[in-house]
This record gives structure tokens, C-alpha cells and sequence, in this order.
């Protein structure tokens, strides 16, 4: 069952001051473009996620705005350096101004 807004941050395993790292995000998100109809023939109204954001540390370190032309649950890939130890936060708004948030520890590996 989707569970709308859920958001999914997978970082590597073993991260060292200074790596730059692959960080991969998904949300669970019907976005629906406005443009379809169910099996009744009703237009179902449009819902998709309308701003990303991503915070570093407490620092936003990008921003996103998207449209109803994004796919059911949107994933994305960014690199990141990993240059200290602190929480990598996605925050997201739809057009129905609901907010999602996943959250994920970068620590650095002490071998």
C-alpha cells in the first residue's frame, strides 16, 4: 500500500571525511498530472509534488521545483561531499500544500 509523502534517503555504508558520496531519494507519490480519468470516466485532479528541498546540516544545499510532468514516486540522484557529520533532511510540498520530510545520519566510519 503507498504510503503517500514517504520518504526514502539511501547513503552509502561507509562514508570518510571529505568523500564525495552518492545520495539516492525517493518519495512515494501518486502524481497525478490532471489529465487522466478513472474508471468511471471522473478526471482525477491533479497532485504532485511541487518543491524539494534538501538540507545539509542544518543548511539548505538545493532546491527544487517541479510539475504534474514528474512520474509516480520520483526518484533522484545527487552527489554530495561529505565534509562533516549531521543529518541530510529531504523536505517536500504538494500542490495541496501537504509537507513530507525523510531524514538520514551522515557519520563517518572510524576505520
Amino acid at each position: 500500500m503507498l504510503q503517500t509523502g514517504k520518504t526514502k534517503i539511501v547513503l552509502p555504508e561507509r562514508i570518510q571525511r571529505d568523500d564525495v558520496i552518492r545520495v539516492q531519494v525517493v518519495i512515494q507519490h501518486p502524481m497525478d498530472t490532471g489529465f487522466f480519468r478513472d474508471a468511471n470516466a471522473n478526471i482525477i485532479p491533479p497532485w504532485f509534488i511541487r518543491e524539494v528541498q534538501v538540507q545539509y546540516g542544518g543548511a539548505e544545499i538545493a532546491r527544487f521545483e517541479w510539475t504534474s510532468g514528474i512520474s509516480r514516486d520520483p526518484m533522484f540522484t545527487f552527489r554530495l561531499r561529505a565534509d562533516r557529520e549531521g543529518a541530510l533532511t529531504v523536505t517536500s510540498r504538494d500542490n495541496r500544500d501537504n509537507e513530507f520530510s525523510g531524514s538520514a545520519e551522515i557519520a563517518f566510519t572510524t576505520t
